[in-house]
C-alpha cells in the first residue's frame, strides 16, 4: 500500500528533518544520459517549444525547460491514475495551473516564422 503523506500538523512536524550535502554538486539535464528514451523525449519537446514560441533569450530557454519538465510530470501523474495508483488532483491542478502560467509567458500560440502578408507576397511575385 502507498505511504499517506502527513495530513495534519503534528504528523507533519514528527517526519525527520532533511539533511543537506557536505558539498552542492549541480546536475544539468546536458550531462543527463541522451541514450535514455526519456531524456531524448524531452529534448525533443524543449526543441519544439523552442521552436514554436521563438525562444531568443536565455530567459524564455529557462522557462522552456520548466514548462517540458511540468508536462512530462503532468503526463507521468495521469498514467499513474489511469493504472490506479493514487492520485492527487490538487497537486495535479497546481501543476497545470503552472503550466498554463509559464506557457502564457512564452506565448501559447505558435509563432509563425517570417510571414509575410498577401500584398507583399505578390509584389514579389511580379518582379
Amino acid at each position: 500500500m502507498a505511504q499517506q503523506r502527513p495530513t495534519t500538523i503534528r504528523e507533519r512536524r514528527a517526519k525527520e528533518p532533511t539533511t543537506l550535502p557536505v558539498r552542492f554538486r549541480p546536475r544539468f539535464l546536458e550531462n543527463a544520459d541522451h541514450r535514455q528514451a526519456c531524456v531524448k523525449a524531452i529534448r525533443q519537446r524543449m526543441k519544439l517549444l523552442k521552436d514554436d514560441c521563438g525562444c531568443d533569450s536565455f530567459q524564455k530557454e529557462l522557462l522552456v525547460e520548466q514548462a517540458v519538465f511540468i508536462s512530462v510530470q503532468l503526463e507521468a501523474m495521469k498514467v499513474d491514475a489511469l493504472e490506479g495508483k493514487p492520485f492527487e488532483a490538487g497537486v495535479f491542478t497546481q501543476m497545470v495551473n503552472s503550466l498554463v502560467g509559464l506557457l502564457r509567458v512564452l506565448g501559447i500560440e505558435k509563432k509563425a516564422a517570417g510571414v509575410l502578408d498577401l500584398k507583399t507576397y505578390v509584389g514579389g511575385k511580379a518582379r
